[in-house]
């Protein structure tokens, strides 16, 4: 890789300030307001418990989980298809194809492993769950479906969304505040790893620093700090970096990974499957992508501004799931972009089975789950097993054609 020096660059200087980019963005409500100013406060605290630099991904998982005050942890659901009652959607809010698709691969699942067991971690409002205990019903198939959830707003949402759905009457549903031991069956998970905190690792003139925020008066900053800590890159790209005297900032995702490990670690027999947006490395870290992946999200509009009303706006960062190939305790036997994911798992099936009247509605909320220019490309399915034997060219339906597990 060829990384240069960008020509807005300046020289890195050791506990460098950094002031995000002032753009107009919505405007919170009085409660969001307040409850915001609630966490400042709390985050104030933590930076001064830091000795006055708080690294940044402990101001996101702050922003993010804080107690009754972060994005996740508040009493306001941030999934909508409204920009007035939310700030962004997911797939499954999109169609309830989706869904159908992961139970069709579901139902390979519980072939390989012998029991039709599902467990979901972080459900969001229960839709994907919804939809696909409806689809397995339909199929004549009960499962014992357990969502791990520690949002007690979310957990609310999702079993008004269940009850709507009539599903709990043929399926076992259950809650869990952790991860079982020894389980057997299906995990999965849909946009988790993305909204799990992340470190920002830099590198300015061959100097490495770690970001970090800091609090004065006038609110919060950014505030370089220089770091032993490297991003997650072949030695041979950060040598190239360092010689380059470019100006390079990205993220590691050391808890995604352990998150992975985690469930391979609660996990006896079966199949993990993530769904998230993310690049292997070689794009992750792309020359160009110098300013990392850090996005935001409120009231459906994205920005890259993550000191903005804290716990008013969810922060994520997209995964590089290069680093998810080796997780101890699974085997990875598949990653495929969200389009192949889809298709292999028969979503083209599933629309000509609609009836014709809502066939046009369905097909154009498919497309989106499915076009490289929506989420075809960008969201990848990512799948690893355990207990379970896969041959060399062997490997689940959702990864049967183009499976890019080797270019990891």
């Amino acid at each position: 890789m060829g990384y240069t020096m960008c020509r807005h660059c300046t020289p890195y200087n050791a506990s460098k300030k950094v002031t995000p980019m002032a753009q107009q963005l919505p405007q919170p409500s009085t409660a969001q307001l307040a409850r915001s100013e609630q966490l400042m406060s709390v985050i104030h605290t933590l930076i001064h418990q830091a000795h006055g630099w708080l690294p940044f991904d402990a101001y996101m998982n702050a922003a993010l989980y804080t107690p009754r005050l972060g994005y996740y942890a508040s009493e306001t659901s941030p999934f909508s298809a409204l920009a007035a009652d939310g700030d962004f959607i997911t797939a499954p809010l999109l169609s309830p194809e989706f869904g159908a698709c992961i139970a069709e691969q579901a139902l390979e699942v519980f072939e390989r492993v012998g029991v039709a067991q599902i467990l979901e971690v972080g459900a969001g409002t229960g839709r994907l769950a919804a939809d696909i205990l409806t689809h397995l019903h339909n199929r004549g198939v009960q499962v014992n479906y357990a969502i791990l959830e520690l949002s007690g707003t979310l957990r609310a949402q999702q079993q008004a969304t269940l009850a709507d759905a009539g599903v709990h009457l043929s399926h076992q549903v259950r809650w869990l505040d952790a991860l079982p031991e020894d389980y057997e069956g299906f995990i999965i998970g849909n946009e988790v790893l993305d909204a799990m905190p992340v470190e920002l690792i830099g590198v300015q003139a061959g100097q490495w620093f770690e970001r970090g925020v800091t609090a004065d008066a006038q609110g919060l900053e950014y505030v370089d700090r220089p770091t032993d800590k490297r991003l997650t890159m072949p030695k041979e790209w950060l040598t190239a970096l360092e010689d380059s005297g470019a100006t390079y900032v990205s993220e590691t995702h050391c808890q995604q990974l352990a998150f992975i490990e985690s469930l391979g670690a609660c996990l006896k027999k079966g199949v993990v499957l993530m769904l998230d947006y993310g690049f292997p490395a070689h794009e992750f870290y792309h020359p160009q992508r110098n300013t990392g992946t850090l996005m935001c999200h409120i009231q459906h509009v994205a920005h890259d501004d993550a000191l903005y009303c804290p716990g008013v706006q969810d922060i994520t960062a997209h995964v590089n799931f290069s680093a998810l190939k080796s997780p101890r305790n699974l085997t990875a036997i598949g990653y495929v972009n969200q389009a192949n994911f889809l298709i292999n798992c028969g979503l083209l099936e599933l629309l000509t089975q609609l009836p014709e009247e809502h066939m046009r509605v369905a097909a154009n909320r498919a497309h989106k789950l499915i076009s490289e220019a929506e989420m075809g490309e960008l969201f990848k399915a990512m799948a690893w097993a355990k207990g379970l034997a896969f041959e060399e060219d062997d490997t689940l339906q959702g990864f049967t054609r183009g499976n890019r597990l080797l270019s990891l």
